[in-house]
């Protein structure tokens, strides 16, 4: 959990704050829905053609944030989950796209007219417009809520078999 995700659980006004922020912002040529490593990629393309682009999102870094180690990233050996996510921060800071870090789409509302804007409504309230709306929220770990997943997590709960398998090879 980062320093501004923290705040912002303590903060109660933050979260009002941050929707007022957003409220305020010029509508988007592109906005991406979504901040794993796919939508990185993705939002290259258009900012480098000279489209305004927005990348919106939970997490950056989505779910490699919570992965140990990664190793079927093409060109890198092994990394991380928080490496890597750092490491696409960094490169994506390096391009004038803007990034929306800690909110979650709760509505994407499709433009009233053609050639109208579209409208992702957050959690927070705050509304974003933009020409093209990309969502790619990828994937999380899916939960069975039984006793002890929690704290058994990558002690034997695991949720990759082709990933995790070998660490229960001992154990066939």
């Amino acid at each position: 959990m980062t320093l501004t995700e923290i705040v912002a659980k303590i903060d109660t006004g933050a979260e009002k704050r941050a929707a007022e922020e957003l409220n305020k912002r010029d509508a988007y040529d592109v906005l991406i829905v979504g901040s794993g490593p796919a939508v990185q990629r993705q939002q290259f393309t258009p900012h480098r053609k000279g489209i305004r682009t927005g990348l919106m999102g939970e997490r950056f870094g989505g779910q490699i944030l919570d992965t140990v180690d990664i190793e079927n990233y093409i060109s890198v050996p092994k990394t991380e989950g928080q490496k890597l996510a750092g490491a696409l921060k960094v490169h994506v800071d390096e391009y004038d796209v803007d990034v929306i870090d800690s909110q979650s789409a709760s509505k994407l509302i499709p433009a009233a007219v053609e050639g109208g804007l579209h409208q992702i409504e957050t959690a927070s309230g705050a509304v974003l417009k933009a020409r093209s709306i990309i969502v790619a929220t990828g994937a999380k770990w899916r939960n069975m809520n039984v006793p002890g997943e929690d704290q058994y997590r990558t002690k034997g709960v695991t949720y990759c078999p082709h990933c995790d398998g070998p660490l229960l090879k001992a154990n066939a």
